[in-house]
């Protein structure tokens, strides 16, 4: 008995430990990833004015994030947020910027990520006019005439993900771009 106490209590603790890490960090990462290839979706870029740059596609992909974590709990929030930030700093480095400079730039885009992520769950609670947090934090101020479609689909999008079952394993059902163009 004492064999087969020593044996497999130790292994099947680690195993179930390891394996519940390694699952909630799979499903951060597919979380923001799926995220990320929202936010690249030409549509905002060439129909809702949101500037083709490094800056606006950093505040396109902010925007999708939080959307998404306004809806996540503990660590697959956390975890989640984790995969943003070093896919945030892998973007970095492969746009030029110098290893010494990588953490102040991620630093700055953190900042930037929890001033605009509370404004828009500010917009979205009602507590603020979300069309003046999305022309802000992603029109730098401007009010282009598409402000009130990208607020209608951000609107959407926060429906989508309030109803959305996180433990399920299949992909988030994002609006597809051709259900977002003008007919």
């Amino acid at each position: 008995m004492f064999q087969k106490i020593k044996f497999t209590m130790p292994f099947v603790i680690s195993a179930v430990n390891g394996f519940w890490k390694r699952s909630t960090k799979n499903q951060g990462k597919h979380l923001c990833f799926s995220a990320l290839h929202q936010a690249r979706l030409p549509i905002f870029y060439e129909s809702w004015g949101v500037p083709d740059t490094l800056e606006g596609r950093f505040d396109c992909a902010s925007l999708h994030m939080i959307l998404l974590l306004k809806h996540l709990k503990g660590n697959l929030a956390q975890n989640t947020f984790d995969a943003f930030f070093k896919y945030t700093d892998l973007t970095l480095r492969e746009e030029g910027v110098s290893d010494l400079s990588v953490g102040k730039q991620v630093k700055k885009c953190a900042k930037f990520f929890y001033g605009t992520l509370k404004s828009y769950h500010e917009g979205l609670d009602g507590k603020a006019n979300l069309e003046k947090a999305l022309s802000r934090n992603l029109y730098g101020g401007d009010f282009p005439s598409s402000l009130p479609k990208i607020a209608a689909y951000i609107r959407a999008c926060d429906t989508l993900l309030a109803n959305y079952d996180f433990n399920k394993d299949h992909p988030i059902p994002w609006s597809k771009e051709k259900d977002l163009c003008p007919h």
